[in-house]
């Protein structure tokens, strides 16, 4: 299947305007591009949930707190076209900007953005949910699938569209692995193989702490990352039952949580 591609805001709004009138369903699945297997799984899920896909990869300048960082964000253009058509979407919209020169509108969440990455990352899901609501106008989704490797991100986009009575639907896909329990991200194409391996272990290292309990988690946690060469803590924090934590392997920055005790 070929996807459509779409660059206009407008040339999508027209599209999701037209499905709308012939009483079609339409989901959207937010990525910023340099697709995986995390995100082909969103996609997939969004076909059992809707009559039309349609995939946004648009790297949002303005939820990243360094330029250098957004810079080396990576992207594959031809290459999430060819996964996201072969994999059923319809549409993959590429906008080349959604922010007006002069821009001074923002939409701002106060209370899930507190903690975890909230603290560390100023403005960050300040940035997150202004672009995710200028999707939801554009595209108009009837459900929207986020990855719950992101749950901090996820748990603000649902206050956001309770509270400003967003007519969409969030439904949170699970994390998706690669074997040794790492989160699929974009961000581990910039791994060179010895910190893929480091990432790795960092992976376990958070699983078998967070099976140690509340009590325990937390400190089984940082005294296993202190073995990993080149790995550096950020935060480790409990949350929804959840141990929550983010490191940083060389200039990559990692993110993931584990239930407590081993509960799934």
């Amino acid at each position: 299947m070929v996807v459509k591609i779409m660059t206009k805001p407008a040339q999508m709004q027209k599209a999701s305007r037209a499905w709308k009138k012939k009483g079609l369903q339409v989901a959207l699945v937010p990525t910023m591009g340099a697709l995986h297997e995390g995100h082909l799984a969103l996609i997939r899920r969004a076909k059992t949930l809707a009559d039309r896909v349609v995939v946004s990869a648009y790297v949002n300048p303005t939820q990243f707190n360094s330029k250098a960082d957004l810079c080396r964000y990576p992207q594959s253009p031809r290459h999430d076209a060819a996964l996201a058509g072969r994999t059923g979407a319809d549409v993959l919209f590429r906008p080349g900007n959604l922010y007006a020169k002069d821009a001074s509108t923002w939409v701002e969440e106060t209370e899930r953005s507190r903690g975890r990455c909230g603290d560390r990352r100023p403005g960050h899901f300040c940035g997150v949910v202004t672009v995710v609501t200028k999707l939801f106008n554009l595209v108009q989704p009837d459900v929207a699938v986020f990855g719950d490797k992101d749950r901090q991100q996820c748990e603000v986009v649902e206050r956001v569209v309770r509270d400003l009575f967003l007519p969409a639907k969030i439904v949170r896909h699970p994390v998706v692995r690669e074997r040794d329990g790492l989160p699929l991200s974009s961000r581990n194409r910039r791994l060179s193989q010895a910190q893929r391996e480091a990432a790795g272990q960092w992976s376990r290292i958070l699983a078998k702490a967070a099976q140690m309990g509340k009590g325990r988690a937390v400190a089984a946690y940082r005294q296993g990352v202190k073995r990993i060469t080149g790995c550096r803590s950020e935060y480790a924090e409990i949350s929804g039952g959840q141990l929550h934590v983010a490191a940083r392997i060389g200039s990559v920055r990692l993110i993931d949580h584990r239930p407590l005790g081993g509960r799934r």
